[in-house]
């Protein structure tokens, strides 16, 4: 079997490298290519990776709120080689992190707290903020401290992710306090965040600190450990990381359609909370009008979040989420001297007090990752190479539900025209 029959973007490029006998131009990667094997698939996340990466800005955001191409693709397979759902293996980053940080000689497996399922934590607490802001949710604990951050100086801005309803939101670069608390509260849609990363920073701005999930994060580690001098991305900018722990994200569009399929007027919601495996929908006054279990949303869900091992943001600085605190609090997991310094600095921004039992966020991560062990077909494997060829990935999704797909005509356009 040829590799046209087995590869829905193949063209004549890759007919001119299998009769030339030159595997190697199998592997190089053009956009449609990761847009068939990840985009089109059903598969991508939303985490803006591919967008970031590009290091000729050929990558933007298409009418279905998905990745596209905007001008010629190089064909330099950055898109390839930082998309978590394509190219390279977070498990194996991961393990490569963790080993810079604590080798394997002084870590100690009966730890909790060094476990592969949560990471290397340093410290835990349970925190609200001081001043809670306007649409905050639980504690409140990420606008205070980032606002505590801006106003001390220690960053300049952050990259964060602002409702525009209950369903939608969009990601952008705050560079005041009143935009942090303009992004107070949270949205399950991914909204390309390091999209934003490949855009110029404002005149005299250096520091800036990341809020993003778990996947965000691992994509700009890969950025920062593996930069390249043609790539404009401002992801070394970064000081500050808060992963926010996250079991899946969701497709605004159908999520909306699930509630209102429930009998909820969607224009009368204000918000969506997702705690203790229920997903409480509240109306314009803040009043519960829904509750359900959240898997009665699955359907709703980004299918690519089924394949990601990493509930609690093992690779960040911070980590953030309502598991393991009560109601009207916020769990913090301190990873790094950059997390510990900012809760240092923060101050009386934050009321702390320690969290002793991680056992919530443990059963939530060990779900995640028997989850993604389950439904990845190319597997959980932290001791592989680090990146995945195209012709694996054929090798190891082809006959599945996630095989790839030939990308739509206006996704493709540029490269049609131009590549």
């Amino acid at each position: 079997m040829t590799l046209s029959l087995a590869d829905p973007a193949s063209n004549v490029r890759d007919e001119i490298a299998s009769a030339s006998g030159m595997p190697e131009l199998l592997e190089k990667i053009w956009f449609h290519k990761t847009a068939s094997a990840v985009i089109d698939a059903d598969r991508c996340v939303g985490c803006g990776g591919c967008i970031a990466a590009c290091p000729s800005r050929s990558i933007g955001v298409a009418e279905d709120g998905r990745p596209t191409l905007v001008k010629m693709c190089t064909g330099c397979s950055a898109c390839w080689d930082y998309c978590p759902l394509a190219g390279f293996r977070v498990e194996r980053l991961t393990e490569l992190l963790s080993q810079e940080a604590t080798p394997q000689s002084l870590r100690d497996a009966s730890d909790p707290r060094e476990s592969p399922l949560l990471g290397r934590i340093r410290a835990a607490y349970s925190a609200r903020a001081a001043r809670r802001a306007k649409g905050a949710q639980d504690g409140g604990a990420v606008t205070a401290l980032l606002s505590s951050l801006m106003e001390t100086g220690e960053i300049d801005g952050a990259v964060l992710t602002k409702k525009l309803d209950a369903f939608h939101s969009e990601s952008f670069l705050a560079i005041s306090v009143e935009d942090i608390y303009s992004a107070a509260g949270s949205v399950y849609h991914q909204s390309h965040p390091l999209a934003v990363l490949n855009r110029p920073l404002p005149t005299g701005m250096s520091r800036i600190a990341f809020v993003g999930t778990p996947c965000q994060i691992n994509v700009l580690r890969m950025l920062q450990r593996f930069p390249w001098q043609y790539r404009r991305t401002t992801a070394n900018n970064v000081v500050l990381t808060v992963a926010l722990f996250c079991t899946r994200s969701f497709n605004p569009d159908k999520l909306e359609y699930a509630v209102a399929k429930c009998g909820v007027d969607t224009n009368q919601v204000s918000r969506i909370d997702i705690r203790d495996g229920n997903l409480t929908v509240h109306g314009l006054s803040g009043e519960g009008i829904l509750k359900r279990p959240v898997n009665e949303f699955a359907r709703a869900g980004l299918v690519g979040c089924d394949e990601c091992f990493d509930f609690s943001g093992i690779n960040a600085d911070l980590a953030v989420g309502n598991v393991g605190s009560e109601l009207g609090s916020s769990t913090i997991l301190v990873r790094s001297d950059a997390g510990q310094k900012a809760i240092t600095l923060a101050g009386s921004s934050l009321y702390l007090r320690p969290v002793d039992d991680l056992a919530p966020v443990a059963k939530l991560a060990e779900y995640d990752r028997r989850r993604a062990e389950k439904t990845s077909p190319r597997g959980i494997d932290s001791h592989s190479s680090l990146w995945n060829t195209y012709s694996q990935h054929l090798i190891n999704y082809s006959g599945t539900s996630r095989a790839p797909k030939a990308p739509p005509t206006y996704r493709s356009y540029h490269y049609d025209v131009s590549c």
